[in-house]
């Protein structure tokens, strides 16, 4: 099941798995609180891994899409 991050349109936009994440990750990296992006980064790339569950990369991951998504508003 994807995770849905809204574009700087307002649009929702599906990420899917980690290494899409990852890439979101990588593209806005300098939007959001660093501490929460470096700690998703690492997550996501021990997931693809196979260091790290899936699950914990994803709460990471939305952990710091939340912290993004709450300044911008």
């Amino acid at each position: 099941m994807p995770v849905y991050v809204l574009d700087d349109d307002g649009a929702e936009q599906p990420i899917f798995g980690p290494k899409g994440a990852l890439r979101y990750l990588r593209d806005c990296a300098g939007k959001g609180p660093i501490d929460e992006y470096r700690l998703a980064i690492n997550a996501c790339e021990r997931c693809l891994n196979q260091e790290i569950d899936r699950a914990l990369a994803r709460a990471l991951f939305v952990n710091a899409y939340t912290d993004y998504a709450m300044l911008r508003l």
